[in-house]
């Protein structure tokens, strides 16, 4: 295989590795997906001292806290003072919902509010993939991009684990970060060779940046659904899979781009 050959092969040969070795993961922690629609609770009635509940996990359960100095009973389960209940419930994915908690109701509804036009997040998408590729022409921009992509996907990670409720965070962390267990200590090796120069740089970073486009398909449901499980707002996390995927590809194709002028004819 001559010079020119191998650099392409081996960033083919880098994908099919990853997509061979790694599970699928889940777009966001815990399995939370994004969606249009979110239960929530609007009152406990009549009040019961001491007693709170919320729907927690995107909706998905009912978080019942007992601050009061009686037990309580809810779904069948006795929440004793001090104690705290999570659970799914199937009546509260109904329009106006109530669950019956010792004398009294926990009452809520689902809200649900249309998703943006994912065209323009995929444009967005695009136009980051082309700065991405322009980074190519300088080895440190590379590392540059490197950095902002990684973060992005490191912060996308967090920020949906930190949304989960009742979990592990570390575990949690773990299932959510996928293939960016492997990629964020390559992309740590990838600025320190184009620190000290070293042509693995751009080859380091091209594969960075594709090892974080296939961790960051599953979020393309991001741009689409108006509800996100994510701890900040919806547009900050559609704005870092944008970075991730627009800009993964971009450090793919840069990288690429990179090593083929910088290989002798």
């Amino acid at each position: 295989m001559t010079g020119r050959g191998a650099g392409p092969a081996a960033l083919v040969l880098a994908l099919a590795l990853t997509l061979a070795t790694t599970t699928p993961a889940h777009a966001h922690a815990g399995g939370l997906t994004p969606q249009d629609h979110l239960s929530r609770v609007t009152a406990i009635d009549p009040p019961l001292p001491g007693v709170t509940a919320r729907t927690v996990n995107h909706g998905t359960q009912l978080e019942v806290r007992n601050d009061g100095g009686a037990p309580v009973v809810v779904a069948g389960h006795e929440v004793r003072p001090g104690e705290v209940h999570r659970f799914r419930d199937e009546r509260t994915t109904a329009p106006a919902w109530e669950v019956p908690i010792g004398a009294s109701v926990i009452r809520g509804r689902v809200d649900t509010v249309p998703g943006p036009n994912p065209v323009w997040w995929l444009l967005g998408c695009l136009a980051l993939a082309v700065a991405g590729w322009a980074l190519g022409r300088r080895r440190h921009l590379l590392a540059v991009g490197v950095v902002v992509v990684t973060g992005a996907h490191a912060w996308h990670a967090v920020g949906s684990t930190l949304a989960v409720t009742g979990g592990s965070f570390a575990p949690l962390l773990l299932g959510a970060s996928g293939v960016g267990l492997v990629a964020w200590p390559l992309a740590v090796l990838a600025v320190v060779a184009a620190a000290r120069r070293r042509p693995a740089a751009a080859f380091a970073s091209a594969v960075v940046g594709a090892m974080l486009v296939v961790a960051g398909i599953p979020d393309v449901d991001s741009f689409r659904f108006s509800q996100l499980p994510f701890a900040g707002p919806a547009d900050l996390d559609r704005l870092l899979v944008a970075l991730v995927l627009g800009g993964g590809l971009g450090l793919a194709a840069g990288g690429f781009d990179h090593m083929r002028r910088e290989t002798p004819r």
